[in-house]
């Protein structure tokens, strides 16, 4: 009994985690990028409302936006949060995700990506893999609050 027991939770343990080791097919790009939020975005700031912001260029010389440009995002959780913008459904660097409410919507395959909690997981359409994400660490230095997005 025990060992049938056993071999259940292995095959649930298996078949739940079927994605888990798989790397997201978004390809691998540095990123390194700083938002100054006191100085340069100073509305951007945790007040318990949800709000986004895309990040296509950048303005220093060594600074990586990703793929094909950041979505940063401040969650429901209060939490900050990033991401590439390239649909790992489609990847296509050139049209990248639009965001609309809570979503983040693929204009071509019109997969959409619930930003809400901060996982950006699919949850319309046929993607079986989140938005690649990046970390997001919020510093309080002597100049303000800066946001540093890296992988």
């Amino acid at each position: 009994m025990k060992k049938w027991l056993f071999i259940g939770c292995v095959l649930c343990m298996l078949m739940g985690c079927e994605n888990i080791n798989n790397q997201n097919p978004v390809s691998y790009v540095p990123v390194n990028y700083t938002l100054y939020i006191t100085r340069e975005h100073p509305h951007f700031v945790i007040d318990g409302g949800f709000q986004t912001m895309t990040i296509t260029s950048t303005k220093f010389e060594r600074e990586y936006i990703g793929y094909a440009g950041l979505l940063i995002w401040i969650g429901m959780d209060g939490n900050y949060h990033a991401a590439d913008l390239c649909c790992p459904n489609c990847l296509i660097k050139t049209k990248p995700v639009e965001v609309d409410g809570l979503y983040a919507i693929c204009p071509t395959c019109g997969e959409e990506y619930d930003l809400s909690y901060g996982f950006a997981i699919p949850t319309k359409g046929l993607s079986q893999y989140s938005l690649k994400k990046y970390q997001a660490i919020l510093n309080n230095t002597v100049s303000g609050y800066t946001l540093r997005i890296i992988n």
